[in-house]
């Protein structure tokens, strides 16, 4: 069956015209597969199988939708639900707004990368193309600054609409040009060219002139591999996020009661009253554990869960009321107690070995400091301090 198939190559109509939109071919095989779909092969197609960093075209076959599209050694097979017969005359329809979208990004891609190696001497190493994320990857680090002035260039050459072509070089005319590729291919080499600016060995389908991309964004980017990846966006895609955008500065303005181009210093007010909320709240929340501590008769307090980052503060004021150990608790019977303990110029060794084997203790210190946490009731917690470490408490 997979000789039949070799036979009956598909002619790969997206090499032909890339923006073909329909097309009509006949089924050279079909047969079921381990999870209950069919792979299918045609005659001729223009669905792109994932391929080249890129995820395959959608559209449909005689109105039922392709799931998948993958190409194997050099045959294009169209995952599809139900049964199409050997023989079967069909029309495939592409997504021509998914095909578009990715000739947008895979055509800047080119671009951006043409000038990268350009100005850097830098290699595309990785690109990758779906429909949530589209990243590039080179061997050497860029900048901000560099980033900015590589994103400027490359929407200039989008303006300026450069001539798109691509072709199969015969292997004599290969060896004299100079082209980008991140593999050596041997056989079926086809390039890329974007006039005056790059010439790179891709099989993926492309626009015809530069001006389609419309704009590329660089949206993020970061040291990876000892190199630099960056998260783009082109043409399509780039507009909609620079409406998702818009909407947000929308709604924070609205939010914030202010203008859009006064949003920056509404925030960073807003983060000032934080702030200063913030440092009201922790000194009444030291005032709260304060009292508690004022009100203890031992020199060991539990806190509730809102003061638990201040242990430390409540050892401390039971330290200037007591002498001897002094110990703070935060948590509940259920998921345990963390904990705080001083004894100034005593030796807690011994009172760690006894909570590690009674309360299950987690934790350690030393100079007359412990902490960490532990199992068990507030109540057998209290009786074991109060009752059993009577020595500790003494001055």
């Amino acid at each position: 069956m997979f000789v039949c198939y070799f036979l009956l190559m598909s002619e790969k109509l997206y090499y032909k015209d890339p923006y073909i939109k329909e097309f009509e071919a006949t089924v050279t095989g079909c047969f079921v597969m381990a999870d209950g779909r069919y792979r299918v092969s045609l005659d001729r197609t223009a669905f792109f199988p994932e391929e080249g960093g890129q995820t395959p075209d959608k559209g449909t076959i005689n109105g039922m939708p392709v799931v998948d599209v993958i190409l194997e050694g050099d045959e294009v097979f169209h995952i599809v639900y139900n049964l199409l017969p050997e023989g079967t005359k069909v029309k495939g329809e592409i997504d021509w707004d998914h095909r578009f979208r990715n000739m947008q990004m895979h055509t800047g891609e080119h671009i951006f990368s043409g000038l990268v190696h350009e100005k850097f001497g830098f290699n595309n190493v990785g690109f990758h193309l779906s429909d949530n994320s589209a990243t590039m990857d080179y061997d050497g680090k860029l900048s901000e600054e560099d980033v900015r002035i590589l994103e400027d260039l490359a929407n200039k050459v989008i303006r300026e609409g450069h001539e798109i072509v691509t072709f199969f070089p015969s292997k004599e005319e290969a060896e004299s040009l100079d082209y980008r590729s991140k593999k050596d291919i041997a056989d079926g080499l086809r390039l890329v060219k974007i006039e005056g600016v790059d010439l790179c060995a891709c099989c993926a389908p492309h626009l015809k002139n530069t001006q389609e991309v419309g704009i590329i964004m660089v949206t993020s980017f970061e040291n990876y591999k000892g190199g630099t990846r960056l998260n783009y966006l082109c043409g399509e895609r780039a507009y909609k996020d620079y409406m998702r955008l818009v909407d947000l500065e929308t709604a924070l303005s609205r939010l914030l009661n202010s203008k859009k181009e006064d949003i920056y210093a509404a925030v960073e007010k807003l983060q000032g009253s934080v702030s200063e909320l913030e440092f009201s709240n922790v000194a009444l929340r030291r005032m709260r554990v304060s009292n508690i501590c004022e009100n203890c008769e031992k020199s060991v307090v539990f806190l509730t869960g809102d003061d638990a980052d201040l242990l430390r503060f409540a050892v401390g004021e039971l330290k200037s009321r007591f002498c001897g150990l002094c110990a703070a608790f935060s948590g509940d019977d259920e998921k345990g107690y963390r904990f705080l303990a001083e004894c100034d110029g005593g030796d807690l060794t011994d009172l760690s070995e006894i909570l590690k084997e009674r309360f299950d203790m987690k934790g350690g210190g030393r100079n007359g400091l412990l902490q960490g946490s532990l199992s068990g009731s507030k109540s057998e917690i209290e009786v074991f301090l109060l009752n059993e470490c009577q020595n500790l408490f003494e001055c």
